[in-house]
């Protein structure tokens, strides 16, 4: 997996590189920018892009994105007060290439400056185990983190003209991050304390959640 996620890596460098080359091979050179402001899955965010030729184009900026809702998780037997989390914020150097008119091949790499997903709970009611009860504030609390790490290749396509052909217009994306397997933390207290074992197994069943899929509507306006 980590030679799988160097090789995207290293194609999405390669991707960039590809871009400024062309600015250095052409003599005819289009000096088009526009500020683009996106939202979508990934959140909302902007991005700053210049065009090297008429096929060619640079998006640096980054994105932001943050939600919770509670009581999602339910457990059967086992009522709890629970909190899902999460964050996902980036900033991103891409390049685009157009082969035919209206469609862009996107890519390029991202940092993560946050990329992780969380779940607190605390129980609701008062549990017996055995012929013990225990109260909530006895059973304690547990939180569950996973964390994809902070590099991310990215790759997709764009629809619509990159830079308007006056003042403004609005574009679309459809691509993927792929992200690093996900390290899986967990924190409990009192009676949930020992659940450090369940580390390992979640983090397995998480392996494969890698792909962070992107669907952004972009507003572009141009100077």
């Amino acid at each position: 997996m980590k030679k799988k996620l160097l090789s995207l890596i290293i194609f999405s460098f390669a991707f960039v590189s590809m871009a400024w080359s062309q600015m250095a091979d052409t003599t005819k050179v289009k000096k088009d920018m526009s500020l683009q402001v996106m939202v979508g899955t990934q959140g909302i965010g902007v991005n700053f892009r210049y065009v090297l030729t008429p096929k060619i184009g640079l998006r640096f900026g980054g994105s932001y994105a943050q939600a919770s809702a509670n009581d999602l998780l339910k457990i059967d037997g086992f009522k709890t007060t629970n909190k899902a989390s999460g964050k996902f914020n980036t900033v991103q150097a891409l390049a685009e290439f157009m082969p035919l008119k209206g469609i862009r091949l996107v890519g390029g790499v991202a940092y993560l400056a946050s990329a992780e997903a969380s779940i607190y709970l605390t129980p609701k009611d008062t549990q017996k185990f055995e012929d013990m009860t225990f109260t909530p504030a006895e059973i304690g609390s547990l939180d569950v983190t996973a964390d994809w790490g902070t590099i991310a290749p990215y790759f997709g396509f764009g629809f619509g003209k990159g830079i308007p052909k006056k003042r403004f217009n609005v574009n679309f994306d459809l691509g993927a991050y792929y992200l690093s397997a996900p390290s899986v933390t967990i924190v409990g207290t009192k009676r949930l304390s020992e659940n450090d074992p369940n580390e390992a197994i979640i983090q397995e069943n998480m392996k494969g959640y890698r792909f962070m899929p992107v669907a952004q509507l972009n507003f572009n306006f141009k100077f």
